[in-house]
Protein backbone atom coordinates (compact mmCIF):
# COMPACT_ATOMS: atom_id res chain seq x y z
CA UNK A 1 0.00 0.00 0.00
CA UNK A 2 1.32 3.18 -1.08
CA UNK A 3 2.10 5.51 1.15
CA UNK A 4 -0.34 8.57 2.54
CA UNK A 5 0.72 11.48 0.87
CA UNK A 6 1.20 14.50 3.53
CA UNK A 7 0.79 17.55 0.73
CA UNK A 8 -3.12 18.01 0.84
CA UNK A 9 -2.97 19.76 -2.47
CA UNK A 10 -1.16 16.47 -4.42
CA UNK A 11 -4.11 15.71 -6.19
CA UNK A 12 -4.90 19.24 -7.67
CA UNK A 13 -3.09 21.76 -10.01
CA UNK A 14 -2.67 24.36 -7.63
CA UNK A 15 -0.03 23.70 -4.89
CA UNK A 16 0.07 25.03 -1.44
CA UNK A 17 2.40 27.91 -2.51
CA UNK A 18 -0.19 28.64 -4.95
CA UNK A 19 -3.41 28.58 -3.46
CA UNK A 20 -1.51 31.33 -0.61
CA UNK A 21 -0.20 33.36 -3.56
CA UNK A 22 -4.10 33.54 -4.82
CA UNK A 23 -5.65 34.38 -1.79
CA UNK A 24 -3.20 37.23 -1.02
CA UNK A 25 -3.56 38.78 -4.30
CA UNK A 26 -7.48 38.03 -3.84
CA UNK A 27 -7.53 39.53 -0.76
CA UNK A 28 -5.46 42.57 -1.88
CA UNK A 29 -7.75 43.16 -4.42
CA UNK A 30 -10.79 43.24 -1.92
CA UNK A 31 -9.03 45.21 0.80
CA UNK A 32 -8.75 47.96 -2.49
CA UNK A 33 -11.99 47.69 -2.93
CA UNK A 34 -13.23 48.56 -0.23
CA UNK A 35 -10.67 51.56 0.71
CA UNK A 36 -11.71 52.79 -3.25
CA UNK A 37 -15.56 52.25 -1.66
CA UNK A 38 -14.62 54.36 1.37
CA UNK A 39 -13.10 57.08 -0.40
CA UNK A 40 -15.94 57.73 -2.16
CA UNK A 41 -18.71 57.51 0.77
CA UNK A 42 -16.42 60.28 2.36
CA UNK A 43 -17.43 62.48 -0.50
CA UNK A 44 -20.83 61.77 0.19
CA UNK A 45 -21.08 60.84 3.52
CA UNK A 46 -23.47 63.64 5.33
CA UNK A 47 -26.01 62.75 2.57
CA UNK A 48 -25.58 59.60 3.84
CA UNK A 49 -26.22 60.37 7.25
CA UNK A 50 -29.39 62.23 6.54
CA UNK A 51 -30.32 59.41 4.73
CA UNK A 52 -30.37 57.29 7.94
CA UNK A 53 -30.92 60.22 10.22
CA UNK A 54 -34.84 60.63 8.31
CA UNK A 55 -37.00 58.48 9.90
CA UNK A 56 -35.39 59.72 13.49
CA UNK A 57 -36.27 63.14 12.28
CA UNK A 58 -39.60 62.27 10.89
CA UNK A 59 -40.52 60.45 14.31
CA UNK A 60 -39.26 63.66 16.65
CA UNK A 61 -41.73 65.92 14.54
CA UNK A 62 -45.04 66.72 16.33
CA UNK A 63 -48.11 65.34 15.61
CA UNK A 64 -50.77 65.96 18.74
CA UNK A 65 -51.95 62.60 19.06
CA UNK A 66 -53.54 61.61 22.78
CA UNK A 67 -50.86 59.26 24.19
CA UNK A 68 -52.33 59.02 27.93
CA UNK A 69 -55.86 60.18 28.69
CA UNK A 70 -56.82 60.46 32.53
CA UNK A 71 -57.55 56.73 33.18
CA UNK A 72 -54.18 56.14 32.31
CA UNK A 73 -54.53 53.81 28.79
CA UNK A 74 -51.65 52.24 27.70
CA UNK A 75 -49.76 54.03 24.39
CA UNK A 76 -49.70 50.67 22.81
CA UNK A 77 -53.02 50.50 22.51
CA UNK A 78 -53.39 54.11 20.56
CA UNK A 79 -50.05 52.58 18.93
CA UNK A 80 -51.82 49.60 17.22
CA UNK A 81 -55.04 51.91 16.47
CA UNK A 82 -52.85 54.45 14.62
CA UNK A 83 -51.90 51.47 12.13
CA UNK A 84 -55.16 51.71 10.77
CA UNK A 85 -56.00 54.89 10.58
CA UNK A 86 -57.76 55.39 14.37
CA UNK A 87 -56.27 58.23 16.16
CA UNK A 88 -57.37 59.90 19.14
CA UNK A 89 -58.77 63.15 19.31
CA UNK A 90 -55.41 65.19 20.76
CA UNK A 91 -55.85 66.49 24.34
CA UNK A 92 -54.39 69.83 23.65
CA UNK A 93 -53.85 71.92 20.63
CA UNK A 94 -50.68 71.17 18.78
CA UNK A 95 -48.17 74.00 19.60
CA UNK A 96 -46.61 73.65 16.12
CA UNK A 97 -49.33 74.74 13.63
CA UNK A 98 -48.68 78.18 15.75
CA UNK A 99 -45.13 78.59 14.66
CA UNK A 100 -46.14 78.52 11.08
CA UNK A 101 -44.91 81.49 8.44
CA UNK A 102 -46.83 81.90 5.54
CA UNK A 103 -48.86 78.92 5.58
CA UNK A 104 -45.65 76.67 5.77
CA UNK A 105 -43.81 74.95 8.53
CA UNK A 106 -41.13 76.77 10.10
CA UNK A 107 -37.99 75.75 8.54
CA UNK A 108 -35.53 78.66 10.05
CA UNK A 109 -36.33 80.79 12.70
CA UNK A 110 -37.59 83.74 11.09
CA UNK A 111 -38.62 86.22 13.76
CA UNK A 112 -42.01 86.23 12.52
CA UNK A 113 -45.10 84.30 13.55
CA UNK A 114 -48.69 84.52 11.34
CA UNK A 115 -51.27 84.25 13.42
CA UNK A 116 -55.24 84.32 12.66
CA UNK A 117 -57.80 86.17 14.66
CA UNK A 118 -61.74 86.42 14.77
CA UNK A 119 -63.40 89.78 13.14
CA UNK A 120 -65.82 89.72 15.79
CA UNK A 121 -63.34 88.78 18.85
CA UNK A 122 -61.01 91.65 18.03
CA UNK A 123 -63.48 94.54 17.25
CA UNK A 124 -65.07 93.56 20.72
CA UNK A 125 -61.61 93.54 22.14
CA UNK A 126 -61.13 96.51 20.43
CA UNK A 127 -64.02 98.77 21.67
CA UNK A 128 -63.52 97.68 25.15
CA UNK A 129 -60.29 99.28 25.06
CA UNK A 130 -60.94 102.24 23.12
CA UNK A 131 -65.54 102.33 23.18
CA UNK A 132 -65.36 105.92 21.92
CA UNK A 133 -63.75 105.09 18.86
CA UNK A 134 -65.07 101.31 18.21
CA UNK A 135 -68.91 100.64 18.13
CA UNK A 136 -70.31 97.45 19.94
CA UNK A 137 -69.88 94.47 16.93
CA UNK A 138 -72.69 93.44 15.72
CA UNK A 139 -73.35 89.51 17.33
CA UNK A 140 -74.92 88.44 13.24
CA UNK A 141 -72.21 90.10 11.63
CA UNK A 142 -70.04 87.65 9.56
CA UNK A 143 -67.05 86.28 10.81
CA UNK A 144 -64.23 86.30 8.72
CA UNK A 145 -60.91 85.41 10.15
CA UNK A 146 -57.73 88.26 9.76
CA UNK A 147 -54.28 87.07 9.52
CA UNK A 148 -51.80 88.86 11.21
CA UNK A 149 -48.11 88.35 11.27
CA UNK A 150 -45.86 89.31 13.97
CA UNK A 151 -42.24 90.43 14.48
CA UNK A 152 -39.75 90.29 17.65
CA UNK A 153 -36.76 89.13 18.36
CA UNK A 154 -37.63 87.04 20.94
CA UNK A 155 -39.96 84.86 18.32
CA UNK A 156 -36.70 84.32 16.53
CA UNK A 157 -35.01 82.45 19.53
CA UNK A 158 -38.54 80.86 20.22
CA UNK A 159 -38.35 79.23 17.37
CA UNK A 160 -34.49 78.19 17.30
CA UNK A 161 -35.55 76.24 20.57
CA UNK A 162 -38.59 74.41 18.73
CA UNK A 163 -36.19 73.54 16.03
CA UNK A 164 -33.57 72.42 18.19
CA UNK A 165 -35.47 70.31 20.11
CA UNK A 166 -36.40 67.94 16.95
CA UNK A 167 -32.91 68.06 16.22
CA UNK A 168 -30.67 64.51 17.83
CA UNK A 169 -27.62 65.81 20.36
CA UNK A 170 -24.12 65.26 20.27
CA UNK A 171 -22.17 65.02 24.11
CA UNK A 172 -19.59 66.02 22.33
CA UNK A 173 -17.45 67.80 19.67
CA UNK A 174 -15.45 65.55 17.91
CA UNK A 175 -18.92 62.95 18.19
CA UNK A 176 -20.35 64.57 14.52
CA UNK A 177 -17.45 64.01 12.88
CA UNK A 178 -16.29 60.54 14.25
CA UNK A 179 -20.29 59.56 13.14
CA UNK A 180 -19.18 60.90 9.63
CA UNK A 181 -16.70 58.53 9.31
CA UNK A 182 -18.18 55.97 10.37
CA UNK A 183 -21.17 55.89 8.53
CA UNK A 184 -18.95 56.51 5.51
CA UNK A 185 -16.96 53.56 6.51
CA UNK A 186 -20.22 51.59 6.67
CA UNK A 187 -21.23 52.77 3.54
CA UNK A 188 -17.78 52.26 1.40
CA UNK A 189 -17.96 48.75 2.72
CA UNK A 190 -21.13 48.04 1.45
CA UNK A 191 -20.50 49.46 -1.75
CA UNK A 192 -17.95 47.18 -1.98
CA UNK A 193 -19.52 44.34 -0.66
CA UNK A 194 -20.33 42.68 -4.60
CA UNK A 195 -16.57 42.97 -5.06
CA UNK A 196 -15.36 42.03 -1.81
CA UNK A 197 -17.96 38.94 -2.59
CA UNK A 198 -16.59 38.48 -6.09
CA UNK A 199 -12.72 37.62 -4.76
CA UNK A 200 -14.23 35.51 -2.39
CA UNK A 201 -16.09 33.62 -4.86
CA UNK A 202 -12.94 33.73 -7.36
CA UNK A 203 -11.04 32.04 -4.87
CA UNK A 204 -13.43 28.90 -3.93
CA UNK A 205 -14.64 28.62 -7.15
CA UNK A 206 -10.98 27.09 -8.15
CA UNK A 207 -12.04 24.00 -5.65
CA UNK A 208 -15.78 23.56 -6.44
CA UNK A 209 -17.11 21.54 -9.26
CA UNK A 210 -18.92 22.75 -12.38
CA UNK A 211 -22.37 21.38 -11.36
CA UNK A 212 -21.37 23.25 -7.88
CA UNK A 213 -20.33 26.45 -9.19
CA UNK A 214 -23.79 26.37 -11.03
CA UNK A 215 -25.68 26.10 -7.89
CA UNK A 216 -23.31 28.81 -6.21
CA UNK A 217 -24.39 31.49 -9.31
CA UNK A 218 -28.11 30.58 -8.15
CA UNK A 219 -27.50 30.80 -4.55
CA UNK A 220 -25.30 33.77 -4.44
CA UNK A 221 -27.68 35.69 -6.24
CA UNK A 222 -30.62 35.04 -4.23
CA UNK A 223 -28.74 35.66 -1.03
CA UNK A 224 -27.59 39.34 -2.50
CA UNK A 225 -31.67 39.66 -3.21
CA UNK A 226 -32.59 38.54 0.09
CA UNK A 227 -30.04 40.58 2.15
CA UNK A 228 -31.19 43.92 0.13
CA UNK A 229 -35.01 42.93 0.58
CA UNK A 230 -34.33 42.49 4.48
CA UNK A 231 -32.35 45.73 4.59
CA UNK A 232 -34.65 47.84 2.58
CA UNK A 233 -38.18 45.94 4.89
CA UNK A 234 -36.76 47.00 8.13
CA UNK A 235 -35.60 50.72 6.84
CA UNK A 236 -38.69 52.02 5.52
CA UNK A 237 -40.81 49.79 7.15
CA UNK A 238 -39.62 48.18 11.00
CA UNK A 239 -37.44 51.29 11.90
CA UNK A 240 -40.43 54.65 11.68
CA UNK A 241 -42.97 52.19 13.73
CA UNK A 242 -40.05 51.12 16.26
CA UNK A 243 -39.42 54.64 16.91
CA UNK A 244 -42.96 55.81 17.09
CA UNK A 245 -43.67 53.15 19.30
CA UNK A 246 -41.04 53.79 21.88
CA UNK A 247 -41.13 57.46 21.72
CA UNK A 248 -45.09 56.99 22.50
CA UNK A 249 -43.76 55.41 25.80
CA UNK A 250 -41.32 58.01 26.62
CA UNK A 251 -43.94 61.27 26.20
CA UNK A 252 -46.53 58.82 27.84
CA UNK A 253 -44.10 58.63 31.20
CA UNK A 254 -43.76 62.53 30.99
CA UNK A 255 -39.72 61.46 30.14
CA UNK A 256 -38.06 64.47 28.00
CA UNK A 257 -36.85 62.37 24.88
CA UNK A 258 -33.20 64.00 23.71
CA UNK A 259 -31.60 61.20 21.27
CA UNK A 260 -28.06 61.26 20.64
CA UNK A 261 -27.13 60.66 17.15
CA UNK A 262 -24.33 57.99 17.69
CA UNK A 263 -26.30 55.79 19.65
CA UNK A 264 -29.33 55.84 16.88
CA UNK A 265 -26.57 55.59 13.96
CA UNK A 266 -25.30 52.14 15.94
CA UNK A 267 -29.20 51.28 16.10
CA UNK A 268 -30.23 51.78 12.71
CA UNK A 269 -26.99 50.54 11.50
CA UNK A 270 -27.29 47.06 13.55
CA UNK A 271 -30.87 46.24 12.95
CA UNK A 272 -31.38 46.79 8.94
CA UNK A 273 -28.21 44.27 9.30
CA UNK A 274 -30.29 41.82 11.53
CA UNK A 275 -33.33 41.57 8.98
CA UNK A 276 -30.70 40.95 5.87
CA UNK A 277 -28.72 38.33 7.98
CA UNK A 278 -32.03 36.73 9.19
CA UNK A 279 -33.80 36.58 5.67
CA UNK A 280 -31.02 34.18 4.88
CA UNK A 281 -32.88 31.30 6.44
CA UNK A 282 -34.48 29.70 3.46
CA UNK A 283 -30.91 29.05 1.77
CA UNK A 284 -29.78 28.09 5.17
CA UNK A 285 -32.37 25.47 4.82
CA UNK A 286 -31.20 24.30 1.19
CA UNK A 287 -27.88 24.10 2.21
CA UNK A 288 -28.50 21.66 5.28
CA UNK A 289 -31.04 19.98 3.08
CA UNK A 290 -28.01 19.15 0.28
CA UNK A 291 -25.80 18.60 3.33
CA UNK A 292 -28.26 15.92 4.22
CA UNK A 293 -28.38 16.81 7.74
CA UNK A 294 -31.75 18.07 7.58
CA UNK A 295 -34.38 16.31 5.61
CA UNK A 296 -37.28 18.19 3.60
CA UNK A 297 -39.48 15.93 6.23
CA UNK A 298 -37.53 17.08 8.82
CA UNK A 299 -38.47 20.51 8.14
CA UNK A 300 -42.21 19.54 7.32
CA UNK A 301 -42.83 17.62 10.22
CA UNK A 302 -41.18 20.06 13.00
CA UNK A 303 -42.81 23.63 11.33
CA UNK A 304 -44.76 24.77 15.02
CA UNK A 305 -40.85 24.23 17.03
CA UNK A 306 -39.47 26.33 13.86
CA UNK A 307 -41.97 28.68 14.26
CA UNK A 308 -41.26 28.93 18.34
CA UNK A 309 -37.24 28.95 17.41
CA UNK A 310 -37.84 32.09 14.71
CA UNK A 311 -39.65 33.67 17.98
CA UNK A 312 -36.65 33.28 20.07
CA UNK A 313 -34.27 34.34 16.98
CA UNK A 314 -35.88 37.60 15.99
CA UNK A 315 -36.24 38.10 20.19
CA UNK A 316 -32.20 37.95 20.33
CA UNK A 317 -31.54 39.74 16.69
CA UNK A 318 -33.47 42.55 17.84
CA UNK A 319 -33.98 45.58 20.48
CA UNK A 320 -35.98 44.61 23.52
CA UNK A 321 -39.12 45.68 22.16
CA UNK A 322 -42.06 43.55 20.57
CA UNK A 323 -42.62 45.46 17.32
CA UNK A 324 -39.56 45.10 15.94
CA UNK A 325 -39.51 41.15 16.81
CA UNK A 326 -42.59 40.69 15.40
CA UNK A 327 -42.11 42.41 12.43
CA UNK A 328 -38.69 40.24 11.89
CA UNK A 329 -40.80 36.92 13.23
CA UNK A 330 -43.66 37.62 10.45
CA UNK A 331 -41.24 37.66 7.58
CA UNK A 332 -39.08 34.94 8.44
CA UNK A 333 -41.67 32.32 9.29
CA UNK A 334 -42.58 33.12 5.71
CA UNK A 335 -39.51 32.45 4.22
CA UNK A 336 -39.43 29.43 6.63
CA UNK A 337 -42.00 27.50 4.17
CA UNK A 338 -40.55 29.41 1.15
CA UNK A 339 -36.96 26.98 2.31
CA UNK A 340 -39.27 24.34 2.31
CA UNK A 341 -40.37 24.98 -1.28
CA UNK A 342 -37.03 25.33 -2.45
CA UNK A 343 -36.22 22.30 -0.37
CA UNK A 344 -38.24 20.31 -2.40
CA UNK A 345 -37.60 21.92 -5.93
CA UNK A 346 -34.16 21.30 -5.79
CA UNK A 347 -34.76 17.80 -4.41
CA UNK A 348 -36.97 17.11 -7.36
CA UNK A 349 -34.44 18.22 -9.76
CA UNK A 350 -31.87 15.69 -8.14
CA UNK A 351 -34.08 12.82 -8.28
CA UNK A 352 -35.10 13.47 -12.61
CA UNK A 353 -31.42 14.37 -12.70
CA UNK A 354 -30.05 10.65 -11.21
CA UNK A 355 -32.90 9.25 -13.26
CA UNK A 356 -30.85 7.17 -15.91
CA UNK A 357 -31.94 7.50 -19.40
CA UNK A 358 -33.42 4.56 -21.72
Amino acid sequence: MPPRPTDLFADTTMSFGDHLEALRSHLWKAIAGVALGCIICLFIGEKIVNIIRYPLDKALEPTGLKLKDDTGKNPFGVWFSGLFGKTEEPVTPDPAPALEHAGHAIQDATGELSVEVSTHALLKELHRVQPQLFPVPVEPLEDKPLTLTLKSPQLTEMQQVVLDSRKPVALSVQEPFMIYLKVSGIAGLVLASPWVFYQIWQFIAAGLYLHERKYMHYFGALSLALFAIGVVFCFTMVLPLVLRFLMQYNISMNVRLDPRLSEYITFASILPLMFGIGFQLPLVMVFLERMNIVSVKVFTDNWRLSVFGIACISMLLTPPEPISMLMMMGPMVFLYFMGIALCKWTSNKREVAAVPSV
